[in-house]
């Protein structure tokens, strides 16, 4: 998609836990995301939340690996809306981690 003025770009603000993210302003985003993607709700699982620039709109997706990326990516063109190109590099830097976490405790229980 190119930029223009009739598309939208989404800045991440912020990357919690579900439990955290249930104690704030955003905890009924976080409900309709789970319950549009048939998503049992657990504390630890990790949401992104996004603003969509010069609107009052969030958007909260659950990261659970590299494939949450392109699902988010997917989901925004879908709203004529762009990933912001900083806010897409936090996102891969933050998977990232978390697969080295998950295969690091994997070989620790190996």
């Amino acid at each position: 998609m190119k930029c223009d003025e009739e598309s939208f770009t989404a800045k991440l603000i912020g990357i919690v836990s579900v439990e955290e993210g249930l104690k704030s302003d955003i905890s009924d985003c976080i409900r309709v995301r789970a319950n549009m993607e048939n998503r049992e709700l657990k504390n630890d699982d990790i949401v992104a939340i996004f603003n969509i620039t010069g609107t009052t709109s969030y958007q909260v997706f659950f990261i659970d690996d590299y494939s949450s990326l392109d699902y988010i990516k997917s989901e925004f063109r879908k709203l004529r809306t762009l990933l912001n190109y900083d806010s897409e590099n936090i996102l891969i830097t933050y998977i990232d981690k978390m697969e080295k976490v998950k295969n690091n405790d994997n070989l620790n229980k190996g």
